[in-house]
């Protein structure tokens, strides 16, 4: 009896167990040992089917303003570095380009479909086509940013962190132009991916761990081969990693010490074989310094684009502190730890600490905080929805994203009124008064996108005229008054004039002009040009 009575103790015990489990489970399916599935699959409720629904649609809002919103000059800047590349131009060496090459070499494949320089039809029809695929890209980052958060906890907090990625206004705003943060973006979420997966607990390390560290590695490497910008991301994870490997038996140090090392192997070995392909052309040396050294130095500062983000973004701020602070007192109260929020949460750190240093952090540099921001942001929602009644929490969810569609909406509406068709005329006109093969000069304009550049500095602005070398302006101007270099059009905007009174002196003298901004040249004059100084 005695026996029998403990031993239906011990089942009943068994029973509050594994029903503490299942509860467990369904807030975090993922089991401690890297790779592992989890053991249930929780049932599509109501909010589920809201958040996929909230999701599809502001994803598909933004395809009809893709042809007609205005153009970011960085579009119009990449659009033409991609369209050098497509001509058999190697960046840096034969054009002037400070973003690592990915985007522009797979940008460039695309030019075959599309006679960019012949007509102007043909021209808009890319430009509509790469935001169709920039858009493209955005949904995979959601969908990954979806998958990062079910491994890391489970599908409702992917779901929700998906939801609150494609909430942002600023993810929006950059995340469907042409630039080349739309392809690093999925990239470094499934180099996360892949690092959360290969995580388990404090002690264990299984023998596939090391696909994933390499695999996570490689995806890291390939997105700062898309943009620079992406090497903030190393510190914080590999600081995340650290921890990791620290923080296990004694025992399992090595092991964990050689999985790290290999994560930094596959981050390697992207950049290694671009340098490698350009060092077969003859541009190893400007591929680092234009990359690297260059935007190293990069000494013009531009501060006002993070307040652009609070007035959009302070909503999954505040939950993304109240997630972390649940997640780390999860993590230090729980006896089997899962590192897989330290290492998001030190990667988010440490991606405020760059944007806090770097000195120009325009709008698509919070590309990479965004996503994690939302992971945390959904878990700190999700906190507060649990704490009523289980039964009203599907509804609570419903309700509290209600409210943060207001900015979204607000977005969307102004993309449609905010057109480019001052742009598109201006790009008319280019292709109306010039051949496939005549020089543009343009500043910051973007007009000359798809004709021949003047010289190797094919756009300028504040910035970069900041960081232009003066012998580099005088070798220009002596080109052109010399007549070694002859744009057939001058698209004289403020970039342009300031370049200085004798830059403007020639083109008024050996130009002419019908509204102040394009000048044509007058060919009478152009073979006097080098007469005037």
């Amino acid at each position: 009896m005695v026996i029998r009575r403990g031993s239906c103790i011990t089942e009943g015990i068994a029973v509050d167990k594994r029903a503490e489990m299942q509860s467990d489970d369904e807030r975090r399916p993922v089991a401690a040992a890297p790779g592992a599935s989890s053991p249930t699959v929780a049932r599509w409720r109501v909010d589920d089917a809201f958040l996929l629904l909230i999701i599809t649609g502001l994803l598909l809002a933004r395809i009809p303003a893709l042809p007609h919103r205005i153009f970011d000059p960085d579009e119009l800047q990449h659009s033409h570095a991609a369209w050098c590349v497509s001509k058999g131009m190697l960046p840096y060496k034969d054009f002037f380009e400070h973003h690592t090459p990915w985007y522009y070499f797979t940008l460039s494949s695309f030019f075959r479909w599309f006679k960019v320089d012949q007509s102007l039809d043909s021209a808009t029809h890319f430009l509509s086509f790469a935001r169709g695929l920039s858009l493209l890209l955005a949904a995979l980052s959601v969908l990954l940013v979806s998958r990062v958060g079910r491994i890391w906890e489970n599908r409702k907090v992917g779901l929700a962190a998906a939801f609150f990625l494609v909430a942002q206004p600023v993810f929006f705003q950059k995340g469907v132009e042409i630039r080349p943060d739309v392809l690093a973006l999925p990239f470094f979420l499934a180099g996360l991916w892949f690092l959360v997966r290969g995580l388990g607990g404090a002690g264990e390390v299984a023998p596939q761990s090391s696909r994933w560290f390499f695999g996570g590695g490689l995806c890291l490497g390939a997105a700062i081969m898309c943009t620079q910008k992406m090497l903030f991301v190393l510190p914080g994870a590999f600081f995340g990693l650290g921890l990791w490997c620290l923080a296990g038996r004694r025992r399992g140090f090595l092991a964990r010490a050689v999985l790290v090392l290999v994560g930094l192997a596959g981050v390697a070995v992207p950049a290694a074989l671009t340098w490698a392909g350009f060092a077969l052309r003859g541009g190893a040396g400007q591929f680092v310094a234009n990359n690297f050294l260059l935007n190293a130095r990069w000494n013009v500062r531009v501060g006002e684009q993070l307040l652009l983000v609070l007035e959009t973004s302070w909503p999954a701020l505040v939950l993304c502190l109240l997630g972390a602070t649940v997640c780390m007192y999860r993590f230090c109260r729980s006896r089997q730890r899962h590192y897989g929020e330290v290492l998001l949460l030190s990667t988010l750190g440490g991606l405020i600490a760059g944007i806090l240093v770097v000195p120009v952090a325009h709008r698509q540099y919070y590309f990479m905080l965004l996503p994690i921001v939302s992971l945390f942001a959904a878990r700190g929602l999700l906190f507060l929805v649990e704490l009523p009644q289980e039964r009203a929490r599907p509804w609570i969810l419903v309700c509290a994203t209600l409210p943060l569609l207001v900015w979204p909406i607000v977005d969307l509406r102004r993309s449609f009124a905010v057109r480019n068709d001052n742009q598109m005329a201006r790009l008319s006109y280019v292709f109306q008064h010039t051949r496939p093969t005549d020089l543009v000069m343009d500043g910051w304009q973007g007009t000359g996108v798809f004709r021949p550049h003047a010289f190797h500095y094919f756009f300028v602005h504040e910035e970069l005229l900041a960081m232009l070398p003066e012998r580099d302006k005088q070798a220009y101007l002596d080109s052109l008054e010399s007549g070694r270099i002859r744009p057939r059009l001058i698209t004289l905007d403020d970039n342009l004039v300031a370049l200085g009174s004798r830059f403007v002196r020639f083109v008024l003298k050996n130009y002419r002009s019908e509204d102040g901004l394009f000048y044509l040249s007058d060919r009478e004059l152009q073979g006097k040009g080098g007469q005037d100084r």
